[in-house]
């Protein structure tokens, strides 16, 4: 099977040839206190190939964030401190030296949409149909930002009209991750903001929510009805540890009406996965949009109260990703093995579902726990026994010497122990 074939099968509950060599990915700041513990420059250039990740494909550049972007501008600093207003017309506060490459322990302060008429301004940086957003830059320089991470950053890349051929013939899915009606709302409003609204100003949230159902219908249009697309992700991360951040009445009323012509639209265009990320407590997300608004959800954040084999019983054809505890990574490689076989049982068990690390991999994993899981994975996804089985090392062997281990203390003194903005 080639893996678009593969995963065909794993999302219709049917048994493929092996199971997916999906593992999780690291974060940069992974990768930065990794290369302290003997990983080279090569084997992290070449990361997919070095641990045999299987590959999937994207459709291409599909940018939707703000187009014109806000001014950037430094309102205060102080110390390692900066206050600032972003490209999306957020005010926030962040380290200047960030202590973890690649992911910045964000804190916003004020937001740009609090009522219709900021709304309408608002609406004026996001047509979808600005050429930019899917126009071919590759190789072009990245805009200048204080952005001390890739979140809501534009990016050059290579526009889907020139990948039109690649997609069509790809052994590996074509997926697709664009941002949810939760997730852009509050990107607006702040989750504050937008709480609030869904009592003081639902007229807004419903306008909100129904305009960006529109713009993804019509950003995703052409590209769809050219090429073949397999697997499409809504990021939303509307949960957090024990509850969603909406209730289930809310979540009925506006999001899974618009989520029915989504998947109604993706499914016209020949997509066979429509899925939903979040973050958090995922139980009453899946009570109310599986199956008529998506058809999995991941990461499955064990530390939420998220339980696979439990999702997989009570709704019959859901597909799921993620599921293995990050947390169990830390600590001793036998204590990693149960974790990855238990899930991997809960997958032999039930199918339809491909456990990999709950979340991006932290910097607090060390690197041969994680090397470990890659090789006891792809043990267990060619159908090695799930109580004896012990992988080779092999990739351990690659490694050079450990000079330092992460410690999270250290990092997050470096970063907010210098002063502070008054």
């Amino acid at each position: 099977m080639t893996h678009r074939e593969r995963m065909l099968a794993i999302w219709k509950h049917q048994e493929p040839d092996r199971r997916p060599y999906e593992f999780g990915w690291p974060r940069a700041s992974t990768f930065a206190a990794w290369r302290k513990q003997g990983l080279g420059e090569e084997q992290i250039a070449h990361w997919g190939e070095f641990i045999g990740q299987d590959p999937s494909r994207g459709l291409g550049k599909m940018y939707c964030g703000p187009l014109r972007p806000f001014p950037e501008e430094i309102l205060e600093e102080g110390g390692n401190i900066r206050i600032w207003r972003d490209s999306w017309g957020v005010t926030r506060l962040d380290a200047i030296h960030q202590p973890t490459e690649g992911f910045a322990p964000r804190r916003y302060l004020e937001f740009p949409v609090k009522s219709p008429a900021d709304f309408e301004r608002m609406k004026e940086r996001f047509d979808p149909h600005t050429p930019e957003r899917t126009e071919s830059d590759e190789g072009a320089p990245v805009p200048e930002t204080l952005n001390p991470d890739g979140y809501r950053r534009y990016q050059p890349g290579k526009g889907w009209r020139d990948l039109v051929e690649v997609c069509r013939t790809s052994e590996a899915p074509v997926v697709a991750c664009v941002p949810g009606l939760y997730w852009t709302a509050r990107d607006w409003c702040g989750f504050e903001g937008l709480s609030m609204m869904f009592h003081d100003q639902p007229h807004l949230v419903h306008e909100m929510m129904e305009y960006w159902t529109w713009f993804l219908l019509e950003l995703c249009r052409e590209p769809f009805s050219q090429m073949q697309v397999d697997y499409i992700v809504t990021q939303e991360d509307m949960a957090y540890k024990g509850a969603a951040m909406i209730s289930p009445q809310h979540m009925r009323e506006f999001m899974l009406p618009r989520y029915q012509r989504l998947r109604e639209f993706f499914a016209e265009h020949g997509v066979s996965m429509f899925t939903m990320d979040s973050d958090g407590y995922n139980v009453q997300i899946l009570e109310v949009m599986y199956p008529e608004g998506i058809q999995g959800i991941s990461p499955l954040e064990i530390a939420a109260g998220n339980d696979p084999e439990v999702f997989l019983q009570q709704h019959p054809g859901l597909f799921l990703e993620g599921g293995i505890d990050k947390r169990e990574l830390r600590f001793s490689k036998e204590q990693a093995r149960a974790e990855i076989a238990r899930r991997y049982r809960v997958a032999r068990e039930y199918g339809g579902y491909v456990p990999t690390v709950d979340h991006g991999v932290p910097p607090d994993v060390p690197l041969r726990n994680f090397l470990y899981l890659v090789e006891l994975i792809r043990g267990f996804a060619e159908g090695e026994d799930l109580d004896t089985y012990e992988p080779p090392g092999e990739l351990e062997r690659e490694l050079g010497p450990i000079e330092e281990m992460f410690d999270p203390r250290k990092a997050i003194a470096e970063a907010y122990g210098e002063g502070d903005c008054g």
